[in-house]
């Protein structure tokens, strides 16, 4: 309940403004005025469902994709900072992007009310529950975010590559046995 808590307060906190520009703009432009520094752009959004959805989802208002995109941002954080991660992640893995995306589509939908006329809104809302369901497990310790410190003696790093590193515990020799 606590965890719920603080993401409702956390999203409630960084709803407050936005910015101005929306569909021609290369940089988002929340983290201009709002010196908030989203997970994603419109720009991203663009290239992940297209301009003409994102137009259309947004009822042609700027402020809706800027709200949209701050509201899914906060909820992230509420996530990031419930698993003890400082907030908010600097250089963000594309991972935390792309749920931003997903979750910043889902808000627009849902505020749209296409539900019913765009067989897509479905599979966009089925995206964001899973982005939520991989934050959720950030948020109690089972998931961690690669390259960032959760408060428990690990290292940050500036920014992530996208390269996957394991390490494995030494063989050990059974022969004999």
């Amino acid at each position: 309940m606590k965890k719920l808590f603080l993401i409702l307060t956390m999203a409630l906190a960084m709803t407050a403004g936005s910015g101005v520009g929306l569909f021609a703009s290369t940089q988002n432009s929340i983290s201009e005025t709002e010196g908030i520094m989203p997970y994603c752009t419109i720009d991203d959004l663009n290239a992940a469902y297209g301009e003409d959805r994102i137009t259309g989802w947004s009822r042609l208002n700027p402020d809706t994709v800027d709200r949209a995109i701050t509201d899914a941002g906060a909820e992230i954080d509420g996530y990031l900072l419930s698993g003890g991660y400082p907030v908010p992640l600097p250089g963000a893995p594309a991972t935390v992007k792309k749920y931003c995306v997903d979750i910043t589509s889902a808000n627009l939908v849902l505020s749209a009310g296409v539900l019913d006329g765009d067989p897509g809104g479905k599979a966009v809302l089925e995206q964001a529950k899973i982005a939520r369901s991989y934050l959720a497990k950030v948020a109690e310790g089972k998931f961690k975010i690669p390259g960032y410190s959760s408060g428990e003696g690990e290292t940050v790093t500036a920014a992530v590559s996208g390269n996957v590193r394991a390490r494995s515990p030494e063989r050990l020799d059974l022969r004999g046995y």
